[in-house]
């Protein structure tokens, strides 16, 4: 049973006791109820959040995060352009459960398909996530956070898409499609960077036109930056995918250009991720709704609409790097890069 919001308030009163709350209010905790969650308002006009996980997996979850953000220092948090929460407190309930208040971070969501190509947002998303991959790695190594290095990744990906086949659900020309990507060794010579793990429109906020926050640091580690990037060109529009890639390399001129396939591999790939969490929970619904999302993957393959999964030829490489030393770039449109 979901906890109240006003067990919640409670609960941050004993974690916070210097801060008298005049409204509550329930926050959306996440489709799956993994957590309870409340909006608290303090009388000096502040806002907060407190949090609590419903299972052992969440709890984990939860902790993660804080120990990520926990990983950054004032000064990093000063050198990024958008805010990040912060524990201002914690506490038990009864049963041992933590409870944990966090400082609000203002913003809304961002649906990334009706994001303009054009818009001062587009910019400040990829400029935020270039912020992230730039971040020392040794910050988070030093944290004893994951580290997975191009081999490591391949193999994983491998294998994953191995146990999709298994369930006889992917389509073959999607398998094929796959197969052929990961085969392709050239794709996957990159850097490790700090990335953030699970950047999705639910993680981005935004507030005036620009990115304001990013929250739910459970993924935090050391890996493929192209991640990152596979929520985009999985949700939005072509026009918008190549501007924000190429303010994406703007921001970050030491990127690899095989970035953008991985990407759009990656983002492919989370159909079979989430087919293989249906069959895991054994829930019909989700590998319906999967199913029927790698159905209309296959008509855009099959007729030449989805985007060629290949490692970039040296003329691409050679543009992107030219685009990266022009500081105001015009608009990208149509395939002119990619």
């Amino acid at each position: 049973m979901a906890r109240s919001p006003l067990i919640l308030a409670a609960l941050a009163k004993d974690a916070v006791p210097q801060f008298d709350f005049a409204q509550v209010k329930n926050l959306d905790g996440g489709s799956s109820g993994a957590f309870d969650a409340a909006l608290l308002t303090a009388k000096s006009g502040e806002h907060f959040v407190v949090r609590m996980a419903n299972s052992a997996s969440a709890g984990t979850e939860l902790e993660a995060e804080i120990r990520a953000i926990k990983t950054f220092t004032s000064v990093v948090r000063l050198n990024l352009p958008f805010e990040l929460s912060e524990l201002v407190g914690d506490t038990q309930d009864s049963e041992g459960a933590r409870a944990m208040v966090f400082n609000f971070v203002y913003g809304n969501p961002i649906e990334i398909s009706r994001v303009e190509p054009l818009a001062d947002l587009t910019l400040s998303i990829a400029t935020s996530i270039a912020a992230i991959h730039k971040l020392p790695v040794e910050l988070v190594q030093n944290a004893g956070f994951p580290e997975l290095d191009p081999a490591s990744n391949l193999k994983y990906r491998v294998s994953e898409l191995d146990r999709a086949a298994q369930t006889g659900k992917v389509p073959p020309v999607l398998l094929h499609r796959w197969e052929q990507a990961l085969e392709d060794i050239s794709l996957f010579r990159y850097q490790p960077t700090v990335i953030h793990g699970t950047l999705n429109g639910q993680s981005v906020l935004e507030l005036d036109g620009k990115v304001s926050g990013v929250l739910h640091w459970s993924g935090l580690r050391i890996a493929d930056p192209a991640e990152d990037l596979s929520w985009i060109l999985g949700g939005a529009v072509p026009e918008l995918s190549r501007n924000l890639m190429a303010r994406y390399f703007e921001a970050r001129p030491g990127a690899d250009s095989n970035i953008w396939p991985r990407a759009l591999l990656y983002s492919e790939l989370e159909l079979a991720r989430w087919l293989l969490h249906g069959y895991s929970t054994g829930n019909q619904e989700v590998i319906e709704d999967a199913v029927g999302m790698l159905l209309v993957l296959t008509e855009e393959v099959e007729t030449g609409k989805a985007e060629r999964l290949h490692a970039a030829p040296l003329a691409t490489s050679i543009a992107l790097a030219k685009l990266a030393s022009e500081p105001a770039a015009p608009a990208i449109k149509n395939n002119e890069l990619f």
